[in-house]
This record gives C-alpha cells, sequence and structure tokens, in this order.
C-alpha cells in the first residue's frame, strides 16, 4: 500500500504491507521539486511510478545501499531517464546488490542492479543547497542531507533501530548522531518512521539509547572479567 503526505514542499511518500492488519514493513521515499531521496522497496515499483508521473523527477539520490533504499532504482531510470547519485562506498553495492533471502524476497522484492555515480560533499539543485553528511556508524556509505536555510535533516536509515554488534560499532553511529545534533535540524524526514517535525527530540532519544548500550556493554565486559 502506497499513500502520500505533504509537509511544506515535501512529498513523503510512504509505503508499506500489512497482513491481517499487522504492518511487516514500512518504508519513505521524499520527493522534493524533482528530487528523489530513495526509491523504496522493489515490490511497490509500479505504484511508485504512478505516483512519480504526476510530478517531475530530475534526480535520484540514495542515502544507503539497502533494498528499501535501492529497491526501485532501475525502474524508475528506465521509465524516466534520471540519473542516480550516491556515495561512493555504496555505489558497488547498488551496481551490484547482494541476493536477498527467500523471506525478504517475499516482503519486500529483490533490487535489480543500477547505474549510480559518485556524490559530492555538497548538493545544490534547484533553489535548493544540502550538505551531505557521511554517517558511516549505519554502515559504510550511508549519508544523510541537510538542508541548513530550512534546517531539514533526511536521514536515512540514521534512527532505524540496529542491533549493535559491538562497543565500536555503537560509538561510530553515537559519533554520528552527535555530529548531526550539532546541525540543529528542526524537521528530520526519517526512510522508517516518517516525518518527524520535533527532530532534536528524536535524535537525542536514539542518542541516549545508544549511549545506554555502551554502557551496558562496559558493565557486562566488567563483570565477565570479575568471575
Amino acid at each position: 500500500m502506497l499513500s502520500i503526505e505533504e509537509h511544506e514542499r515535501v512529498l513523503a511518500i510512504r509505503m508499506s504491507r500489512e497482513i491481517l492488519g499487522y504492518e511487516l514493513a514500512r518504508t519513505f521515499v521524499y520527493l522534493i521539486d524533482g528530487l528523489l531521496i530513495d526509491t523504496g522497496p522493489p515490490k511497490w515499483g509500479d505504484q511508485l511510478v504512478k505516483i512519480i508521473s504526476d510530478h517531475e523527477i530530475k534526480l535520484i539520490v540514495n542515502t544507503y545501499y539497502a533494498s528499501e533504499n535501492i529497491g526501485n532504482n532501475a525502474l524508475l531510470q528506465r521509465t524516466f531517464s534520471v540519473p542516480i547519485k550516491a556515495h561512493k562506498e555504496a555505489a558497488e553495492r547498488i551496481r551490484h546488490p547482494r541476493q536477498k533471502g527467500v523471506v525478504m524476497r517475499w516482503l519486500r522484492g529483490q533490487p535489480p542492479p543500477s547505474k549510480v555515480s559518485k556524490l559530492k560533499n555538497h548538493l545544490r539543485f534547484k533553489d535548493y543547497y544540502y550538505k551531505v553528511l557521511e554517517t558511516p556508524g549505519v554502515g559504510p556509505g550511508h549519508i544523510c542531507l541537510f538542508e541548513p536555510e530550512r534546517r531539514w535533516l533526511f536521514s536515512g536509515r540514521l534512527l532505524t533501530k540496529k542491533e549493535m554488534k559491538s562497543d565500536r560499532e555503537a560509538k561510530d553511529l553515537a559519533r554520528d548522531l552527535k555530529r548531526v545534533l550539532s546541525l540543529e535540524p528542526a524537521t528530520v524526514f526519517c526512510a522508517d518512521q516518517g516525518v518527524l517535525i520535533d527532530g532534536l527530540s528524536a535524535i537525542e532519544s536514539k542518542l541516549r539509547t545508544v549511549e545506554l548500550g555502551i554502557g551496558n556493554e562496559i558493565w557486562d565486559d566488567a563483570w565477565s572479567l570479575s568471575n
């Protein structure tokens, strides 16, 4: 199911899959005056094309190489002849996506390969200027886009729930969150939570959760050494 909602000049496109009223998957992509940020899972490709056809699209930016970020790259590129940009460390996995398991292919679909070029550390597009923020704490090649005049943050998967595999991974994510917080974004456009009007609070909450995990891991290590 696809639904759309407009916030200021940003069109938030929600893609969700429900079974018996329970939401199994949810993703948001964003369209701003011809710039599409992420393309969503392949399962919703045909519906996304119908929505995009009623609007202008001139450029796609992928914030990451996950299937929910790149799933409809090839379809939109083929349909609208639109270029795609991403961080250089994400580009190879966008060109050659990893094969998904049976469950994920059923739930989201398998992204096909797509052409992508390197994104610089800033993006000027029409009336907008975006800072490209590297946030590798999420994963290699992950980025956020920040529009300083309007204080918009397109956060990709930065606020997505993620199991930390190590203390270093958690510290890297905490570092990224602190950097983003220092910019004082007003509105956060999140890939899985949608439009967050009180963006600062959402980021602060995520940071507290991550730092609590770091503290617990340090305590667990100390407990293990003492026994």
